[in-house]
């Protein structure tokens, strides 16, 4: 039976579309075209694509409810994600490096954010940029959530989605620095294997069984498809991958971060949803991937959330815990960044033990007890003090617990494979927005990566934007691409038992550091 759907946001009417009755509202919605948050691809399991069915009433969750009739569904406020892009980095290859004219937009697309810069290809100098949250975030927060969307729904509504949203980004650059669309002549992607093969209209469906492989690796050029306001002649570069698992975002990092010169052992770790780690020791890029799952981003958290406005970013304790908001109001919920901040805390002040147990108040010989609470017959520890303020459960400590494990695994498996040692590593790149927000002490604290690597580490922001950016204007950078791809060396950790043995140490914490004055003004 059909029925009328109205979708609301900010008490403006967006759309009128016919429903089906037995149907999600998710899926109702979504065939309309409007995607709200849902990382877990409408599963149930997220609890974030939350609406309303009346303007004041209860918040439901749109992948549980169904459709029973005409209904009026009203969606959260959208929010601006905060993103670092990082500093222009000019390239040169000594030959005459830029050889076109004109207007480019180089691209990062990102699992969870998407980025455009709108570049002058003659000089390099970035014009504009853009950003958003990925919108195919709707349809599942990591990768192979994506790909299980595409084997379900076929990979169409992806592409679509990130299509219209370069283009719409590709506008708002244009726009605001008062030059046409239709001027740009090239474009280059840069992101995961995943990410590139929904932008170029490639099905991903082959990458989610074994033997787990990609139509294609890129490093190619196509013509820029029709519904992209650019140029008709216009060329679309992607950046080339190493694996299904390790794309075109890392060689792109790689090249922006210059470690084509580094002639010492050199890690590249970009943290998100799909770790990537890179160890080069010689002329060699040994690589893996890490499934960190989406809890640095925010999602599968119970309050988690990305970087926008309303998240507690930052966590410290001052005789009290004291949380710093993005966009100084009041918290809704929290991101990556104070994930990491409140288990370090958690581990300063005993009240996480080894195991990542969170312990009951009569087993915690500190203030900090005072914070945990029960809420719907579960232990959590309240960020803020109200009864309906942020708060982290013990489910979501073992999520990070995990999603650290992972990533400490990895890093330790690459060492173990080359036989280097942690203190022969001279430099440590951390890629990604998500790394110029984290506190590098905090993130040693819970054993992210090692403590040897704090004196060489260094936050680069977005380089896979960067390296996007170089391949617009450089006349060798191709080449200079497809040289670091052929010296990349995969090292899959499914069948590894070195990383599959440190999953499961990583997962211990260390409950101190011997020497180490405490980061936590521990007071009884």
């Amino acid at each position: 039976m059909f029925t009328r759907i109205r979708i609301y946001r900010s008490g403006i009417l967006l759309k009128e579309t016919p429903g089906v009755t037995g149907e999600t509202i998710l899926r109702s919605i979504n065939a309309a075209g409007i995607f709200p948050d849902a990382p877990c691809g409408g599963v149930g399991k997220c609890g974030k694509c939350l609406v309303r069915l009346n303007s004041d009433g209860e918040q439901i969750l749109a992948c549980r409810t169904m459709v029973e009739g005409d209904t009026d569904v009203y969606l959260p406020d959208e929010k601006e994600m905060i993103i670092t892009f990082g500093e222009s980095v000019p390239y040169d290859d000594n030959e005459d490096a830029h050889i076109h004219q004109g207007l480019g937009a180089a691209i990062d697309i990102g699992t969870t954010t998407v980025v455009v810069h709108l570049i002058e290809i003659g000089t390099g100098a970035r014009i504009a940029s853009a950003s958003g949250i990925n919108a195919q975030r709707s349809c599942g927060a990591d990768v192979m959530s994506r790909i299980q969307y595409c084997i379900d729904y076929g990979h169409e509504v992806l592409t679509q989605l990130i299509r219209e949203q370069l283009a719409l980004l590709i506008r708002y650059t244009c726009s605001v620095s008062g030059v046409l669309p239709e001027d740009i002549g090239r474009l280059s992607i840069a992101g995961n294997a995943l990410m590139e093969h929904l932008a170029a209209g490639f099905s991903p469906v082959s990458m989610g069984t074994a033997p787990f492989s990609p139509v294609s690796l890129f490093g190619f050029e196509i013509s820029a498809w029709e519904s992209l306001p650019v140029a008709k002649s216009a060329r679309v570069y992607f950046m080339p991958a190493i694996s299904s698992f390790v794309g075109g975002d890392v060689t792109a990092g790689l090249l922006a971060a210059g470690f084509m010169s580094v002639k010492k052992p050199a890690i590249y770790l970009d943290i998100g949803t799909n770790g990537e780690i890179v160890l080069k020791s010689g002329n060699t890029y040994y690589c893996c991937a890490t499934a960190a799952g989406p809890a640095f981003e925010g999602a599968e958290i119970v309050m988690g959330m990305a970087a926008v406005s309303g998240a507690v970013a930052h966590v410290r304790w001052d005789d009290r815990l004291i949380v710093s908001v993005i966009g100084d109001c009041e918290p809704c919920g929290i991101c990556g960044s104070g994930l990491i901040d409140v288990l370090a805390i958690l581990l300063e002040t005993g009240a996480v033990d080894e195991t990542g147990r969170l312990l009951d108040t009569n087993e915690i010989d500190h203030k900090i007890a005072a914070n945990i609470n029960i809420v719907d017959g579960k232990k959590v520890l309240r960020l803020t003090g109200n009864s309906s303020g942020v708060f982290i459960t013990e489910t979501d400590i073992r999520k990070l617990q995990l999603a650290k494990a992972a990533i400490a695994a990895g890093i330790q498996t690459l060492l173990n494979y080359t036989g280097i040692k942690e203190e022969n590593v001279k430099t440590f790149v951390l890629a990604g927005g998500f790394g110029s927000f984290l506190d590098m002490f905090n993130a040693v604290r819970i054993g992210l990566f090692p403590r040897k690597f704090l004196d060489v580490a260094q936050a680069l922001g977005n380089t896979a934007g960067e390296g996007a950016s170089i391949a617009l204007c450089s006349k060798t950078v191709h080449t200079t691409l497809e040289g670091i791809r052929k010296r990349c060396k995969y090292i899959d950790l499914s069948v590894n038992p070195v990383f599959n043995e440190q999953f499961v140490e990583q997962m211990m914490f260390k409950t101190y550091y011997p020497n180490e004055q405490s980061n936590s003004n521990d007071s009884t």
